[in-house]
């Protein structure tokens, strides 16, 4: 059997890992799990995921994880992957699992704010997020971006980590929405360098199609 990865190409979670495996041409079969269908929350997926989320992944030795970061870590251990997305520097690789702690209260604020202004209403999700203080909190993650790459062309130094690539799958969403990106400068270069991977760009094809059809182009 080989590794099989759980994902909703609308999750960014789920993007980033579909995205580094192709990178790291890791062999792998991705099964979908669509949220807006409430596949998440069968027996079956339970079993695989008992929080329930995308993605998850079994290995082929049945071996079952979840967390976009955790099971990153993991394949790039398991198969002794030697990438400078996560390199072996013990104080390179933990500047990078600073920014992923980070991220999950930082610059994931922006999937919320991305997802209850675009996708939910349009997938008739009913949702209590305040949309003002969840747009407040998505400022305040780009303005700590904006400042890092003032001084730096990645989010932890000079080369493209694990880091960037998690970031760029949440800054994505807000570029595909008609977000005022005026006021980055420094993010619009950040996420020219980011696209020069293929991987990234054919990771948000989907993506893409999807918002295309749902998008109302709202005044952000």
């Amino acid at each position: 059997m080989s590794l099989k990865l759980y994902i909703d190409w609308l999750s960014q979670p789920s993007r980033f890992v579909s995205i580094v495996l192709n990178i790291l041409k890791v062999p792998h079969e991705v099964v979908e799990i669509r949220i807006a269908e409430g596949k998440q929350r069968t027996p079956e997926y339970a079993k695989i995921n008992p929080y329930r989320k995308v993605p998850a992944i079994v290995d082929k030795d049945g071996f079952q994880l979840a967390e976009s970061h955790a099971i990153i870590k993991y394949i790039i251990k398991s198969r002794n992957i030697k990438t400078n997305l996560y390199p072996e520097d013990p104080q390179q690789s933990g500047k990078i699992d600073e920014y992923l702690d980070y991220h999950h209260t930082g610059t994931r604020k922006l999937a919320q704010y991305f997802f209850n202004l675009m996708v939910a209403p349009k997938l008739g999700i009913e949702t209590t997020v305040n949309l003002e203080q969840a747009k407040k909190e998505a400022l305040l993650a780009l303005k700590f971006l904006e400042t890092k790459f003032s001084t730096q062309d990645y989010i932890c130094g000079k080369e493209i980590s694990l880091a960037d690539i998690s970031a760029y799958c949440e800054i994505m969403q807000l570029h595909m929405v008609n977000w005022d990106f005026s006021k980055y400068p420094n993010i619009l270069n950040w996420m020219q360098r980011v696209t020069q991977i293929k991987e990234v760009n054919e990771g948000h094809e989907v993506l893409q199609k999807i918002v295309q059809k749902i998008r109302s182009k709202p005044k952000l």
